[in-house]
């Protein structure tokens, strides 16, 4: 299967994907299970999909464990060492796990490459960014809203572990650029403005993240350098 996130990602990060209906529930552990107890099938199988993949990167750098649950915030809690994320939708999850010594955070974010409804576009895009759709490349600005919620999951998941405070779509402004084929989709660069200083780092309100619209998917990635 050719990869959404591999051509968004450093060397440093390994990254697994797979469709979430290849996932086997019956491998979760008793632990995993119990935090899923009550979802529907479809939800059982995504989770299993990303704890099955998570596993197998924890056991390729030697930091294997026997389950990876999710606190309280739903947050996975991944070894001491290491950084991770997991995403999903219907047809898609991807895993990436990185040491913490080399990155602060890791965010990724995929949804099906399809136009959101004309209605939520004011709920995700602020005023100034639905005033510079224009500016955005003709083959590509019906995704803008996709483009711009995925954009705003990954760089809230890649910060949101640290200091556990919740930021609206409101909260974040993107400018996009860096438009470009890759030979098989569609690569763009974002940097999202935190417009709420005390939900990031010192000298970091400003976050760049990528995006790639691929094999029928939209895949977005912040990683966040060490401090």
């Amino acid at each position: 299967m050719p990869s959404l996130f591999r051509p968004l990602l450093p060397d440093a990060v390994r990254l697994a994907e797979m469709p979430p209906d290849r996932a086997d529930p019956a491998a979760l552990t008793a632990d995993e299970l119990q935090q899923i107890a009550r979802a529907v099938p479809r939800r059982k199988l995504e989770f299993a999909a990303g704890r099955q993949l998570a596993r197998r990167l924890l056991d390729d750098i030697g930091q294997g464990i026997d389950s990876l649950l999710g606190d309280a915030d739903r947050v996975p809690c991944w070894p001491p060492s290491v950084i991770g994320s997991i995403t999903h939708c219907r047809s898609l999850c991807a895993v990436a796990v990185a040491p913490r010594t080399l990155f602060l955070g890791i965010g990724l974010d995929v949804e099906p490459a399809a136009p959101i409804k004309p209605e939520l576009v004011p709920m995700i895009l602020r005023e100034a960014e639905r005033e510079r759709l224009p500016d955005w490349p003709a083959s590509c600005r019906d995704l803008a809203g996709i483009l711009t919620f995925s954009a705003k999951e990954a760089l809230y998941k890649s910060i949101y572990p640290v200091h556990r405070m919740f930021l609206d779509f409101q909260d974040v402004e993107l400018q996009w650029s860096g438009f470009e084929s890759d030979g098989n989709g569609l690569l763009a660069t974002f940097e999202g403005h935190v417009r709420v200083p005390q939900a990031t780092f010192p000298g970091m309100t400003r976050i760049t993240g990528q995006a790639r619209v691929a094999h029928g998917h939209v895949g977005t990635v912040v990683v966040l350098p060490p401090r």
